[in-house]
């Protein structure tokens, strides 16, 4: 019976992850998996990452800065 619990806890938190991963651009299935074995922390950890958009951006910019480029 806890087996069943446990399941049906991982498919609703998993999928929550997911839903969230897809707002904020990032891997779905990924998320998936991790709030199905995680549960609620995962979901927790998701909310607190920023989008994956604003990462790449801010990478992209720390490295215009350090071009030699534009020496």
């Amino acid at each position: 019976m806890i087996g069943l619990w446990l399941a049906i806890s991982g498919l609703i938190f998993g999928s929550l992850c997911s839903y969230a991963a897809k707002k904020q651009e990032r891997f779905t299935k990924n998320w998936f998996l991790i709030g199905f074995v995680s549960g609620p922390i995962g979901l927790l950890v998701l909310n607190v990452l920023p989008r994956l958009k604003e990462e790449i951006e801010n990478i992209e910019e720390d490295h215009s800065l350090l071009s030699i480029d534009k020496i």
